[in-house]
């Protein structure tokens, strides 16, 4: 745990002495502790485990920023990353995305020339984010320690299973068309009984690694799902609910049978489940998944390609599988006002998706301009925090009486 009254570390490769001499100066203002290299040689020397933050200037005389990047993941050091480059904004856009496949964290994306208030922006939500890290890591003090060293382990997690401590929130998605809610996507969270609320993000790279664990507890997910939705059709009839199924189920070959008497055994139509896949997983087990998605989706049950846009799969495989609906990922949403090329993608991808009979949503949706503008170009539905964060399920029926468009 680092100590408070220490200065965050930010250290910064820019070959222009001037402008790393102000970007230096300004981060000092901001409330860093500043190191400043010119050439990638020196970097690598001042860079140690006490480093928290880099800039890195993309384009460096001798070695590129595409290298510092490669160089920088192989280090597994903690640090997160803010790119600055006078080259096209694309390059800048490939460099970021590249460095998230390296595992590296960006805090922010600069173009040069660098204006003064973005830059003062980026750092200031830098030292934000880490004075509310710190507060609640001393805030919460043995408890902290506590969580720390008792992670979560496959025992803790199959106890969970066990008792029911994995519950579902249900976020909206709406029908632009019609101006009300089509249904839910469900959304795991664990609420445990010591820890509070946990997200999916610590718990089901572990899950992934046990697949028992993972089998079991999505069926018991996919019943709450149903559960759920059966309640809503009662006010609501035909409403549909939307459960993500993890690739390491879908070698499960029974799947298919296993949803279908589930379905049946709630009273539902079975095209009111969407299992939702998202676009990386396309590329995991293809064959089994293409078995398992093509006998889901000939019992009628929807099938949903998750986080459209971000993945490596090709048209082709998209084409392949019977998938009834897009979403689009809210990286290109939620920039679509301001971005054109963001946009672009955003229009292609609704495009693809008419095309291929799919219904086609807009993920992300966090203003009322960026839901009228997936709307005008012609989307289908629209999710996100604007029409509403994700809720626990005895808040859903008040919400779906009271929506309104």
């Amino acid at each position: 745990m680092m100590n408070q009254t220490k200065l965050p570390n930010l250290l910064i490769l820019d070959d222009e002495e001037e402008i790393a001499g102000i970007l230096g100066d300004i981060a000092k203002q901001c409330g860093f502790e500043v190191t400043v290299a010119h050439e990638a040689g020196v970097f690598f020397e001042k860079l140690t485990e006490e480093t928290q933050y880099i800039i890195l200037d993309l384009m460096i005389p001798g070695v590129d920023g595409v290298d510092v990047l490669r160089m920088l993941s192989g280090k597994k050091l903690s640090v997160s990353v803010i790119l600055i480059s006078g080259a096209d904004r694309r390059v800048l856009q490939s460099a970021e995305a590249l460095a998230i496949q390296y595992g590296l964290k960006i805090s922010g994306v600069l173009e040069k020339p660098i204006r003064i208030q973005e830059y003062q922006k980026v750092l200031m939500g830098l030292i934000s984010a880490q004075k509310n890290e710190s507060s609640q890591s001393f805030n919460v003090g043995k408890r902290a320690v506590k969580e720390e060293t008792s992670a979560n382990t496959p025992e803790e997690i199959e106890k969970a299973i066990r008792e029911d401590q994995f519950l579902l929130y249900y976020q909206p998605k709406i029908d632009f068309k019609t101006g009300t809610v089509s249904g839910f996507e469900s959304l795991v969270r664990w609420s445990h009984p010591e820890r509070g609320l946990i997200f999916p993000d610590s718990f089901i790279p572990i899950l992934e690694s046990y697949p028992s664990l993972m089998d079991a507890m999505t069926e018991k997910l996919i019943l709450q799902a149903l559960a759920q939705c059966s309640i809503w059709n009662k006010q609501f009839p035909g409403i549909a609910v939307a459960v993500n199924v993890s690739p390491v189920s879908m070698n499960k070959l029974i799947l298919p049978e296993t949803i279908s008497k589930m379905i049946e055994s709630f009273g539902l139509k079975n095209n009111q489940l969407i299992v939702e896949v998202t676009e990386t997983q396309l590329l995991e087990n293809m064959t089994s998944t293409l078995d398992i998605l093509t006998r889901i989706r000939i019992r009628g049950i929807g099938l949903s390609v998750d986080d459209f846009g971000i993945g490596y799969s090709s048209l082709k495989q998209i084409h392949r599988y019977p998938f009834t609906e897009l979403k689009i990922d809210r990286s290109f949403v939620s920039v679509a006002p301001y971005d054109k090329e963001a946009l672009f993608i955003c229009q292609s991808a609704i495009d693809l998706g008419h095309k291929l009979g799919m219904t086609v949503v807009a993920e992300g949706i966090e203003t009322a301009i960026v839901g009228e503008l997936m709307k005008r170009h012609g989307c289908d539905k629209g999710q996100g925090y604007f029409y509403s964060k994700p809720m626990p399920s005895d808040a859903t029926l008040p919400f779906l009486s009271g929506f309104k468009l």
